[in-house]
């Protein structure tokens, strides 16, 4: 290529220049496919590999944005290519690789906010909290009314155990950003203790109303559950329960619950059990008890927190161990080895690797509860602090997670804890989360080979 054909107003500069303008507007496809023909002509193109990266990014491919971004600094290191990098790095947990790249941005820019909190988060997965809060601090001075600030601050004091200071910080993100009005869901302190903790002796009654009964009575040694509304059910319930009638339902009996099923919901999962020949399957449901409003996230938000709301009634009904998982699950082999690594805990929970924040560091797509008296009073107290702020209005997401954290952490301060056993990520082999923002795993070879046929996902 001559130099006159990568000048400024050749067709491949005006290229380039189309495919980052889509970009801007969100028009990711158009931009992938400038950006691939631009690559094609001229491979080793900085801005090119950096734009195909943040493509990539934006598409949550984080493993595949990587090594684009990681060619596109070899050859300019650009303080955007360097940010971006670093975020994917933390992202898949590669710390100190994404330090390394954050740290050549502030270097160069010792003022740079966003490169300052980002490596505030990559110390904070280091569990470096001290280094942590000097850094946001830093940034802290550079934008005093951020309420990214403000979040961050709030997650490193909470980890260092200075709880009431962490919630001035959370009140505050919530105030600066609608966005992070989630953060001011997160409580430590005894006023919402005393709201929430469960009461010796109190035994809430529950029925759930029952759409399908299990048809075979044989003994099981635990429960797999699931919980989500009927659409949800729609678009990854199939795969989930051949996957697990294929893999997992040895000894095991599935419980589903079902919300705001329609007209065709019970034909449906009718057609599906006789489809796939599984019979110790038990289905409830409810409606969920949510106003019709413009936000749909409010009824999002409830059908996230309904399993924490009724885990504490399938305790009581069944008497033995409940194996929550997400519906979006498919079931690559049987989970008595999952099961096992609880061991004499009370409940087995997945423990974010590297640590973020309260509404993301218990992960709620795997709990095992075992029946106990702390693993009831927990989820006893998780469902009252949910109910807690459904009674205010203050239905926001990361609701659940928020009250698996936040639960827990009062009860080491102020009443008996549960044991808590990590589910390791060797442990969770057994089963793979496809994620809501991945459609396009649907159609890779370890889903699309539990879709039965004729019960295509429906959007």
């Amino acid at each position: 290529m001559t130099t006159e054909d990568k000048s400024a107003g050749s067709p491949q500069a005006d290229r380039l220049a189309r495919a980052l303008e889509a970009y801007d507007r969100g028009e990711l496809e158009t931009s992938r496919g400038l950006c691939a023909a631009h690559l094609n002509a001229e491979p080793a193109n900085a801005v090119a590999l950096m734009l195909m990266g943040l493509i990539l990014k934006r598409d949550l491919k984080f493993e595949d944005a990587i090594p684009l971004l990681e060619r596109s600094v070899r050859i300019e290191a650009s303080v955007k290519a360097l940010t971006s990098l670093a975020d994917c790095l933390l992202r898949m947990g590669r710390l100190e690789q994404g330090l390394h790249a954050i740290d050549r941005v502030i270097a160069a820019y010792p003022d740079n906010l966003e490169a300052l909190l980002l490596k505030a988060a990559i110390l904070h997965g280091q569990r470096q909290f001290d280094s942590a809060l000097e850094c946001v601090r830093s940034a802290g001075l550079l934008a005093p009314d951020s309420h990214l600030v403000a979040a961050r601050l709030g997650c490193i004091l909470a980890e260092l155990g200075q709880y009431d200071a962490a919630e001035v910080q959370f009140r505050n993100a919530a105030r600066l950003m609608d966005g992070f009005r989630h953060c001011g869901l997160v409580n430590f302190g005894p006023t919402v203790w005393r709201q929430i903790a469960p009461q010796s002796g109190a035994a809430s009654i529950e029925e759930f109303a029952v759409l399908r009964t299990a048809d075979v009575q044989a003994p099981n040694d635990a429960v797999v559950a699931a919980c989500c509304d009927a659409q949800y059910f729609y678009k990854y319930g199939a795969t989930f329960v051949n996957s697990y009638a294929q893999n997992a339902a040895r000894s095991k009996l599935l419980h589903l619950h079902v919300l705001d099923p329609d007209e065709g919901f019970a034909g449906y999962l009718d057609d599906l059990m006789a489809r796939l020949g599984v019979r110790n399957i038990a289905v409830t449901y409810e409606y969920a008890p949510v106003d019709e409003a413009p936000d749909f996230n409010l009824r999002r938000t409830f059908y996230s927190c309904a399993r924490f709301l009724r885990m504490g009634a399938l305790l009581r009904h069944y008497g033995k161990t409940i194996a929550c998982f997400d519906i979006d699950t498919v079931f690559e082999a049987p989970i008595d080895d999952l099961l096992a690594q609880v061991g004499a805990a009370d409940i087995g929970l997945i423990q974010r690797e590297p640590a973020d924040s309260p509404w993301l560091d218990i992960v709620a797509n795997i709990v095992i509860a075992r029946d106990t008296d702390a693993t009831r009073r927990y989820f006893s107290a998780v469902g009252n602090f949910i109910r807690h702020f459904v009674g205010r209005g203050k239905l926001y997401w990361h609701l659940d997670q928020i009250a698996l954290y936040c639960v827990l952490k009062m009860m080491q301060r102020f009443d008996q804890a549960p044991r808590v056993e990590p589910l390791t990520r060797s442990a969770r082999a057994a089963v793979w989360h496809i994620g809501n923002p991945y459609d396009y795993r649907l159609r890779e070879y370890r889903v699309a080979r539990y879709q039965p046929e004729g019960f295509a996902p429906r959007a």
